[in-house]
């Protein structure tokens, strides 16, 4: 059964002429409205303390004007759309009842589907005026609670001269930073702790707060100190100015979000990989049947080429069919990565020696690298690194590194092997000039490659192959490129 176009409405009737309020009352209750009438304005305004949705009102009341109502019932509940009521128009009247806020200026007689039409557009003003405050109130009520959240975690606290050096910090600046909190008052923070290509930015956001803008959001880097280490962390700032008694203050409190970051990436990436990895085993299924016919087909009109031509006169045809047959195992190729990424086999691990594994790709790849007029080196740690991996993976892992970085290197690619705690630590070193961030951000994706007749999948195999020995790899851009891989102890 139809509920009616005002389901639910809260309508109130504030007229001292009991016949047209009670047909009025009949035709909005018909439509699912819930009517109540008054008959005077201060039982209107009584009515309208329990709540109201619209309030049709008539212009003359026994005991007001009608106009004086709008203002008393909005302030009550600012949401409710007052309809003025009259058989007496005037322009001056319309113009006044706009003015004071009301949703309508309806003249009698009624014209009853545009009235109705009027109350249902009025209706639905403020169950979206409604619906929007619920939702700023609720967003509120989460930004309220975040920044309690914040608050009560350990955030980087820091108050700046309007030159922007440090005048106080909190503990968990100076931890972050390496530096004691009493060597941190005075330095110039940006100079100091902000890479370079980041300076402009916060240097213009703290502009804007000296000019008035308060509560302003920033996502910078931010140079750490940990473990002796530099790193460099993205902390979201939210910076707010005061003038004060020795001069302007700049305060900013930070939250580290690097590993939310890094988390959000590794989650857009496993679900891109897994996307793939299923079309690639249907493509794969679909290219390798032709492929392998193609290749026989290219073998069987060699074999007819050579008995019936001359091999002087076959020279210029030899010529296109051996790049046919090139173009078909790059074909192949990337046939056995696709598989490979699809359908990549169980783990088969062991424990290792990662230097001797690292030694025997570095003695494969020696000769390749002196072609190249580079110089492949192997810095390892005195005596063996033992840890459970599947040593034919991490050689696969470590050729796709020692042959980009080969690509990449100006001079000379280093691989380095090292203990890591329970783990160990595999990096490999170009003198090249880098990943920019751009690419950097993009380089696990599969099908992503800055190389001409790159499949894109040699990358995205590596950190597969790397998560599935749960480990972590990062790539870091400085004087060159590093990649670097950490492994457990064991495979979990």
């Amino acid at each position: 059964m139809d509920k009616g176009t005002l389901h639910g409405a809260r309508i109130i009737i504030i007229d001292d002429h009991r016949d047209l309020a009670d047909n009025l009352s009949e035709l909005l209750a018909d439509e699912g409205a819930s009517v109540r009438i008054a008959a005077d304005a201060s039982t209107g305004i009584a009515l309208a303390k329990a709540g109201c949705d619209v309030a049709l009102v008539d212009v003359r009341l026994p005991d007001a004007i009608g106009l004086s109502l709008v203002p008393v019932l909005r302030e009550i509940d600012a949401n409710t759309a007052v309809v003025l009521i009259t058989g007496h128009a005037s322009i001056d009247d319309a113009i006044a009842a706009v003015r004071a806020g009301a949703y309508a200026y309806v003249l009698k007689p009624f014209d009853t589907p545009e009235l109705l039409t009027t109350v249902a557009r009025a209706v639905e003003r403020v169950r979206l005026e409604r619906h929007a405050d619920a939702l700023q109130h609720a967003l509120e009520r989460r930004e309220a609670e975040l920044r309690t959240m914040v608050e009560a975690v350990a955030a980087l606290l820091l108050v700046l001269d309007e030159r922007g050096l440090v005048v106080q910090a909190n503990p968990a600046v100076a931890a972050a930073t390496g530096v004691p909190i009493h060597e941190l008052i005075g330095l110039d923070w940006a100079e100091r702790f902000v890479p370079e290509a980041d300076r402009a930015e916060l240097t213009s956001a703290f502009a804007k707060t000296r000019g008035g803008r308060a509560g302003m959001a920033l996502e910078g880097r931010v140079l750490c100190r940990r473990e002796g280490q530099v790193e460099e962390r993205v902390i979201r700032w939210r910076l707010a100015g005061l003038p004060g008694p020795e001069g302007f203050r700049i305060y900013a409190s930070g939250l580290d979000v690097t590993d939310v970051r890094v988390l959000e990436r590794r989650t857009r990436l496993a679900e891109k990989l897994a996307a793939v990895g299923t079309f690639s085993a249907g493509l794969a299924h679909e290219i390798r049947n032709p492929l392998n016919g193609a290749t026989l087909q290219l073998q069987l009109l060699e074999r007819r080429l050579a008995k019936i031509v001359e091999p002087e006169r076959a020279a210029p045809v030899r010529e296109p069919l051996a790049l046919v047959r090139a173009e078909l195992e790059r074909l192949s190729r990337l046939v056995t990565e696709f598989l490979a990424f699809a359908r990549p086999a169980a783990l088969q691990a062991r424990d290792t020696d990662l230097v001797a594994t690292a030694a025997q790709v570095v003695e494969l790849e020696a000769p390749v690298a002196a072609q190249r007029h580079r110089v492949l080196e192997l810095h390892a740690e005195d005596g063996p690194v033992i840890v459970e991996i599947d040593p034919e993976r991490v050689k696969q892992i470590l050729l796709n590194l020692v042959r980009n970085a080969l690509d990449a290197a100006t001079q000379r690619v280093v691989v380095r092997v090292r203990r890591d705690g329970a783990g160990a630590c595999l990096c490999v070193t170009d003198d090249g000039p880098g990943i920019s961030a751009e690419n950097r951000a993009r380089i696990f994706e599969p099908f992503f490659t800055t190389k001409e007749g790159g499949t894109g999948l040699g990358m995205a195999i590596v950190h597969s192959l790397v998560e599935r020995h749960g480990g972590t790899i990062e790539i870091h851009c400085d004087h060159g490129t590093t990649v670097s891989i950490s492994l457990q102890r064991r495979v979990p």
